[in-house]
């Protein structure tokens, strides 16, 4: 009976062992999960951070256009004033087509600028190693634009190597 008594007594001591190493393995496990939070947050603010400083770029470019074309804009009007108070209003097609074709660059150049800004962006999370789905959402933007991105990118890699 004493032979039992203490082979219940080595039985319960070797669990309370075993149980002992399982918490301290949850234990590491808990820590490297925060851990690998915490390195998430902290990619998540980087990544937030180069985003509101991109964005303050474009716009600070939006206004300069913006600028650009209101002083444009005023300057025809006053020589349209000019014209109507000395009686010869004339529009010449010439000016009117190159202020159209200066317009049609200037838009033709903030688009090529914007595509390659959000390029670019899909390159980096790309980088990070974020998923084309996982990019399309935090960009909001078509799943076969970021994918077509995503193999011209690989592409450009491999013909770099």
């Amino acid at each position: 009976m004493e032979w039992l008594l203490i082979g219940l007594i080595i039985l319960v001591i070797l669990v309370n062992i075993r149980s002992f190493m399982v918490l301290s393995q949850f234990k590491q496990q808990r820590t490297q999960l925060l851990e690998d939070t915490e390195a998430i947050h902290q990619s998540m603010e980087e990544f937030v951070t180069n985003l509101e400083k991109e964005n303050d770029e474009l716009y600070n470019k939006l206004i300069d256009y913006i600028k650009r074309k209101e002083s444009k804009l005023g300057e025809r009007i006053l020589r349209l004033e000019e014209q109507l108070d000395s009686g010869m209003m004339r529009v010449s097609t010439s000016v009117h087509n190159l202020d159209k074709q200066d317009d049609e660059k200037q838009t033709n150049d903030i688009n090529s600028n914007v595509d390659e800004f959000e390029n670019e962006k899909i390159s980096k999370l790309y980088k990070q190693g974020f998923s084309p789905s996982q990019i399309t959402k935090v960009l909001k933007m078509d799943q076969g634009e970021v994918e077509l991105v995503i193999n011209m990118l690989k592409k450009k890699q491999s013909y770099n190597k």
